[in-house]
């Protein structure tokens, strides 16, 4: 975060004069420059104008650099209604600056004008213009003709370049970039490097640049899920990566920030010119511009055209039925000041990681959690808000809400219906934060029989909750196609329509049919019609496929069958589950009764919720976690110590044998819940024999206590592990002497084996579970397995990734366990496929030398032919 340097005091007088007259903003990456041109400019004007510095990065400004977010807020200090002009030194001002303008309010953007002025003689101009009455316009007019004397006083041969000040810093990468600038002929560019060139001055080394320019391939153009791989990908690369809009005229932007890549409103066909500089600016550009020539896979369709008395079709299907609507009940956010800003920043950090669990537990399986994700924690949010807490001393919530408020009249002014459609998702993210900080729940519907549900711009995290078996459609009186709560909503099979403000009323009505495919929606129709709408209904449904027509077994072109088993969060997680075909549960993850809570759930509380889920799968196997909590799902009530590496910390098992009265109460709950049912119990993040030998202790306790109250409870029950880390894997054949089962949770087992945190933005490429050493490690597993009678399954992201599934099966794996909307994508990968072209595609990926190769492999054995 940078600092801004503190103005002078001036007196009621003066201060009145600054506010009429044109301020300046001196955006520089040393703090000492800005400073110092400051004072210089304050010698010749007194305090007659108002001047802000945005300068220097990390503590105190100390380091070089510049900050979009810090640039804003300068540019609020000074803008008044005569307006401001903006100086910068290098091209990665120039890049701040542009994207502050998108961070600030449209009126203060409207006058607000850069200038490519040199900062010094610049600002010495511009504040002479300013100081004498002279307008916005004049002013940075003024600073523009800064140079010309000095220019017309020396030689040609005499003026320097950009890149050769630079050698003045970095004689080694000045040479490097230097050379780069004249084959490219691009001043930008060699500016740039210039850049990175007195960054690496202390280090001697060399600096790259490259620029492409590629045509969006994608028919919904640069939207919010590609933009999302954009940053993260972008992240991967020691470069400094910014993209413009050729075709529209819009940036640069950095590529760090999701907020920012919208501001571009790239369509389809629009030429983006990618420009980095860096260590790896050309393997950079080259992998981003093949993401960006790339059109991604389940594109949202265009809006279509309907007629006027119709909404907007957005999933098909016909329903009727009661009318209700989506209750929202977000806590007010006060306007208070805290008296601790650095506090008050903390509390700020730690209510990202629960809304971040928020969204995850909502959104699970689904890659639109990715983007949902990377704008939750996009600087443009985040230091913006931590910028009005160190600023004006507003409390979390409050600054957060001015960051979201700020970000969403960027979305609202572009041209694209898709990309103006993100504002709900950076609403979405909004209120998750409002709750993680003020508590409240999320968006509910009312108690009653099944309904249609009409809603004002449905959240995918509002559409992802909603239960399939009580929302009969769904009528958005705003939204649109390509929103993601449309992309969702197409996806759990619930008809709707989008854009209907005009056909529901504000009060609503009793009774509402809608058309999903037609946009057609009635309010409380008369009985004619409604018999209408009703014959509609079945003959929609006569031509579906039915409800478990999936036996929940793929059968591979040899005859051979793997089973298909469901992760699950939640009751409704498991009725979409069993109606997909699942053979089972293979991952019941307990921690949706512990998250967003501020005190630990009950037993009794905690029976009742896992009895409905075992019900909806009465007579099929149930495998159920115990608590994985702690590392990346934070508990603040429990009270879990800060740890320099939570990843490698207090978590999984070892959190619940270091709390052995929540861990009991635990497992009675799931015995009690489970009578009747087949369940088995698994333990998370397993690492040593002793772990599981002291959970068997611990589940014997829940089994004697109930035995003693006369609760009526499962006994026996099956109890295996989750083989997450490699010492699990490795000592697999002596763990199965303890475990009745092997899951693998290829999720930690790559993040551990390959030493990259989960969600690292740099190490995204790393973490990738088709990596050799990850399926080498999945091998020994199952070999244990099949040595000792131990069932293998694995639960991981990896059984849904129909690349990756296919080494799995290959490997010998039989069980696959995953996010029942992935049945279709495995099915296919499997199906046209024998067992034995698997098992050799599978031994060469684990003869391969990375990831990608290993998922060539996979490719190869499933192409036709």
């Amino acid at each position: 975060m940078l600092a801004l340097a503190a103005e002078p005091g001036r007196d009621g007088d003066s201060m009145s004069a600054a506010a009429s007259r044109v301020g300046l903003v001196l955006v520089a990456h040393s703090r000492a420059l800005a400073e110092a041109t400051a004072a210089l400019v304050r010698q010749m004007t007194g305090d007659t104008i108002a001047i802000a510095c945005a300068a220097g990065a990390g503590e105190g400004g100390a380091e070089l650099g510049t900050d979009a977010v810090a640039v804003a807020a300068a540019i609020e200090r000074v803008c008044g209604p005569a307006g401001a002009v903006v100086l910068m030194d290098l091209n990665g001002a120039i890049l701040s600056a542009g994207v502050a303008l998108e961070l600030v309010d449209p009126a203060l953007r409207s006058r607000t004008r850069l200038t490519g002025a040199p900062i010094v003689e610049g600002a010495v101009l511009a504040a002479v213009r300013a100081a004498s009455g002279g307008t916005l316009d004049e002013v940075a007019d003024d600073a523009r003709q800064a140079l010309a004397s000095k220019v017309a006083q020396l030689d040609e041969a005499e003026r320097p370049t950009v890149v050769a000040a630079a050698a003045t810093f970095a004689p080694t990468a000045a040479a490097a970039t230097a050379a780069l600038a004249e084959a490219t002929a691009d001043l930008a560019i060699a500016a740039a490097a210039a850049d990175l060139a007195i960054a690496a001055a202390a280090a001697d080394v060399a600096v790259a640049a490259a620029m492409a320019d590629v045509a969006i391939a994608d028919p919904a153009g640069l939207h919010a899920r590609p933009a999302a791989h954009l940053v993260v990908r972008a992240a991967g690369f020691d470069a400094t990566v910014t993209l413009e809009n050729v075709t529209a005229g819009r940036g640069p932007v950095p590529a760090s920030s999701l907020i920012a890549l919208a501001s571009l409103g790239a369509r389809r066909g629009d030429v983006l010119r990618l420009r980095a500089v860096g260590r790896q600016a050309p393997e950079a550009v080259e992998a981003l511009a093949d993401l960006l020539g790339r059109a991604a896979p389940g594109v949202a369709p265009e809006e279509p055209a309907v007629a006027s008395d119709r909404a907007i079709p957005i999933a098909p299907g016909v329903a009727f039925g009661p009318l209700v609507r989506l209750v929202r009940e977000l806590p007010p956010i006060p306007e208070t000041t805290v008296d601790d800003p650095e506090a008050e920043a903390e509390r700020l950090q730690r209510a990202l990681v629960l809304a971040t669990e928020e969204l995850s537990s909502a959104l699970s399986g689904s890659d639109i959690l990715d983007a949902e994700t990377a704008l939750l924690c996009d600087p443009a949010l985040v230091d913006r808000a931590l910028e009005h807490i160190a600023r004006d001393r507003c409390n979390a919530a409050w600054a957060f809400r001015q960051a979201v408020d700020a970000a969403a009249a960027i979305y609202r002014q572009l041209d694209d219906p898709y990309l103006r459609a993100r504002e709900a998702d950076l609403r979405d993210v909004g209120d998750a934060m409002t709750r993680a900080l003020l508590g409240g729940a999320a968006a509910a519907l009312p108690e009653g029989p099944p309904a249609v549900v009409v809603v004002d711009d449905l959240t995918a995290t509002e559409a992802a909750r909603l239960d399939a078996q009580r929302v009969l459609g769904v009528i958005d009186r705003r939204g649109g196609p390509t929103s993601h709560a449309a992309i969702l909503l197409r996806g759990a099979g619930i008809p709707a329509v989008a854009g209907a403000a005009g056909l529901v009323p504000e009060a609503g009505g009793a009774r509402a049919g809608l058309d999903g495919a037609t946009g057609e929606v009635w309010i409380d129709p008369d009985p004619a019609t409604a018999r209408q709408i009703e014959r509609r209904q079945e003959a929609y449904r006569a031509s579906r496929r039915p409800p478990g027509a999936r036996d929940g077994r793929v059968r591979l072109a040899c005859g051979r069958r793997i089973e298909l088993w469901a992760n699950v969060a939640g009751p409704a997680d498991a009725r979409a589950a069993r109606d997909a075909g699942a053979v089972g549960i293979g991952l019941l993850r307990t921690e949706m009764l512990f998250l967003g809570r501020v005190d630990a759930p009950g037993e009794g509380e905690q029976a009742a919720l896992l009895a409905e889920i075992f019900d909806t799968f009465a007579g099929a196997p149930i495998v159920v976690r115990t608590l994985d909590a702690g590392g990346d799902k934070a508990l603040p009530y429990l009270a879990l110590e800060a740890e320099t590496n939570p990843c490698l910390g207090v978590r999984g098992v070892r959190l619940s044998l270091e709390r052995p009265a929540l861990l009991e109460a635990q497992l009675r709950a799931i015995l009690v819940a489970g009578r009747g049912h087949d369940v088995r119990v698994m333990v998370p993040m397993v690492s040593t024999v002793a772990e599981v030998s002291a959970v068997r202790a611990a589940l014997e306790r829940a089994h004697e206590a109930l035995q003693a109250a006369g609760k009526p409870h499962l006994w026996p029950v099956p109890a295996g592990i989750m083989v997450e880390v490699p010492s699990a894997a490795l000592l697999a054949e002596r763990l199965a002497r303890h475990a009745d089962f092997f899951s693998i949770g290829t999720n930690d087992l790559t993040q551990h084996t390959l030493a990259a945190e989960r969600g690292h933005p740099r190490l995204h490429a790393l973490a990738d579970p088709a990596h050799p050493a990850v399926l080498r490690l999945v091998r020994v597993v199952v070999e244990a397995g099949h040595a000792t009678g131990r069932p293998v399954a694995v639960c991981g992201e990896a059984a849904g990734d129909p690349d990756v599934a296919p080494l799995l099966v290959g490997l010998g794996v039989t069980r696959l366990s995953m996010c029942a909307s992935s049945f279709d994508a495995v099915e296919d990968a499997l199906s046209s496929t024998s067992f034995a072209a698997l098992a050799a595609a599978a031994e060469a990926a684990l003869a391969a030398d990375d990831a990608a190769a290993a998922r060539a492999a996979s490719a190869a054995a499933r192409a036709p032919g």
